[in-house]
């Protein structure tokens, strides 16, 4: 497991990737800033204690994962 860093179009994702080929990484997070992403990449680093991979470009722009209608927004 690793982190992933994506630049596409001045945009950053960040995406938790698994080793195992047949995960679709999908982006948890998504920012113009850089830095903003860098960060929040650190942070799921710590908690997953795995590295991180900066990337550019890529074929396909990440898809960020939507909440399903049944779920209930929570803010905090």
């Amino acid at each position: 497991m690793y982190i992933e860093i994506r630049e596409k179009n001045a945009k950053f994702y960040v995406l938790i990737r698994h080793d195992d080929p047949k995960h679709k990484g999908v982006a948890q997070f998504a920012s113009r800033s850089k830095e903003e992403a860098t960060n929040v990449g650190r942070q799921f680093a710590k908690q997953h204690k795995c590295l991180i991979r900066y990337t550019s470009g890529g074929i396909e722009t990440p898809e960020i994962p939507t909440p399903s209608p049944d779920e209930p927004l929570i803010e905090g």
